[in-house]
């Protein structure tokens, strides 16, 4: 079957690998919306961007202008590009919040005029980030989890807002409009070509540069990875079906893995023997994540295939390549 597809932010972590896998089926064709703000146009993005079914649209989606001269009509929409990571939230919540509002708004309206036959909005498990300090968060975490901000005044949380206030933007405006729609929450995707400001790369990268003794932030906490090979393919299952108005948690919800054994293991595999020295979490962050997805197997017969192990070595042989050659990035 032969489908039109957007995919916003393409050039970035998550988008870049949907993409390429998309491209793999020559029937697909694939046009990428990226203002290349994070992502890279190194020799892999390129080798993207020059198959005969790929383009990429050098495109800033804050300025509606930027949408207004599209005409084609898609039959898939992944909108997943926005403004993320903690350092952008910590030092430029404002940007954080009109970049990732105005770019749901614009792709609205511009959804609205275009008429995509499906849609869907990548939205975060950062939503529940004060529900754990509220007591309301179970693990695992279901999707019917109420969302919260705990305070409204702590910078942290402006990531979470922009991606609530887009979850009921295409919810509500496809139910207006009449376009089916579904929402992903993402819990702790990781893989090669994430950049660097993320635990498992960034542990990757001080490990590299011998830091000893080798600080464990969050020593105590745990996290439930998802290798980002999973999250494509649970993509295209949502997508790629008759489902609509609904939300799904993305995730793996079998290795919810020790923040201190994940360091173990990524200094076992960039081979570094160093004191380990246990740091508290910054504030705000929570002491356990872990998805419930059995929403997501119901409907798509989704099941993890990438174990943690495996994942590991992936990523970090990619990693350590790319330290040996490239600066690190964001």
């Amino acid at each position: 079957m032969q489908r039109n597809i957007l995919v916003t932010g393409g050039a970035g972590f998550i988008g870049f690998h949907l993409a390429r896998n998309l491209a793999m089926d020559k029937r697909n064709r694939i046009t990428i919306i990226d203002n290349l703000a994070r992502g890279r146009l190194d020799r892999e993005m390129n080798e993207l961007i020059s198959k005969d079914n790929v383009s990429l649209l050098g495109l800033d989606l804050k300025k509606p202008e930027n949408l207004a001269g599209i005409e084609e009509r898609f039959d898939c929409v992944f909108h997943l590009a926005a403004m993320v990571g903690v350092k952008h939230c910590m030092n430029r919540p404002e940007e954080v919040l009109l970049t990732n509002a105005l770019s749901s708004m614009n792709m609205i309206e511009f959804i609205k005029r275009s008429r995509p036959g499906r849609v869907l909005f990548s939205s975060t498990s950062e939503v529940y980030a004060s529900g754990f300090d509220l007591g309301i968060v179970k693990i695992p975490t279901p999707e019917d989890t109420p969302v919260a901000i705990l305070d409204p005044l702590n910078p942290r949380f402006s990531y979470a807002v922009s991606k609530i206030f887009g979850e009921q933007l295409f919810h509500f405006s496809s139910r207006s409009h009449s376009f089916a729609c579904n929402t992903v929450r993402f819990h702790n995707i990781y893989g090669p070509r994430m950049g660097y400001a993320h635990v498992i790369p960034e542990m990757i990268k001080r490990a590299k540069e011998g830091e000893n003794p080798f600080k464990i932030f969050g020593f105590d906490q745990t996290r439930a990875f998802c290798h980002v090979d999973d999250a494509v393919e649970a993509l295209k299952l949502v997508m790629f079906s008759d489902i609509d108005g609904e939300l799904f948690h993305i995730g793996n919800d079998s290795e919810e893995t020790n923040i201190k054994d994940l360091a173990s293991e990524i200094l076992k595999r960039v081979g570094v023997k160093a004191r380990t020295e246990d740091v508290p979490a910054p504030k705000g962050s929570v002491a356990r994540r872990c998805p419930d997805i059995s929403k997501l197997r119901k409907f798509t017969g989704f099941t993890p295939r990438v174990n943690l192990e495996k994942g590991l070595d992936e990523t970090c042989g990619w990693y350590l390549e790319d330290l040996s050659k490239n600066k690190a990035w964001e």
